[in-house]
C-alpha cells in the first residue's frame, strides 16, 4: 500500500512539473493552446494519439526511415504495436503532403 501510494505521489509531481513546464513555453501564445492530460492506455489517449500521428498509415519502409527503433521489432510485435492505434479515415501527415503535391520531410 506505502509503495502503491509512493508511486502514485510520484507520478502526480512529474505530471504537475510537466503541466508547469507546457504552461512556461506556452504562455506568450495567443491564442492560448488547451493542455490535455491523459492517463496512459486509456480510450482518450489512444484516440489522441491516433489522431495526432497516424504515421502508423503510412507504408513500412516511411514508418521504418522515420522511426528506426522499429527496425529492432519482430514481425509479432509490429503486429501487436499496430493494433493498438484506432483506424481512422484521416491521413497520415506523409499521405497529406503527397495530396497537395509537396515531399514530406525526409527523415533526419
Amino acid at each position: 500500500g506505502a509503495e502503491l501510494a509512493a508511486k502514485e505521489g510520484n507520478s502526480a509531481a512529474a505530471l504537475a512539473a510537466c503541466r508547469t513546464l507546457a504552461e512556461e513555453l506556452t504562455e506568450m501564445r495567443f491564442p492560448a493552446p488547451r493542455i490535455l492530460a491523459f492517463k496512459e492506455g486509456s480510450s482518450q489517449a489512444r484516440y489522441f494519439v491516433s489522431r495526432l500521428l497516424p504515421a502508423h498509415k503510412d507504408p513500412p519502409y516511411e514508418q521504418e526511415a522515420r522511426f528506426p527503433q522499429l527496425r529492432t521489432l519482430t514481425t509479432e510485435q509490429r503486429t501487436k504495436l499496430k493494433s493498438n492505434f484506432i483506424h481512422f479515415d484521416d491521413p497520415s501527415f506523409c499521405e497529406w503532403m503527397r495530396s497537395l503535391k509537396i515531399l514530406p520531410p525526409e527523415p533526419s
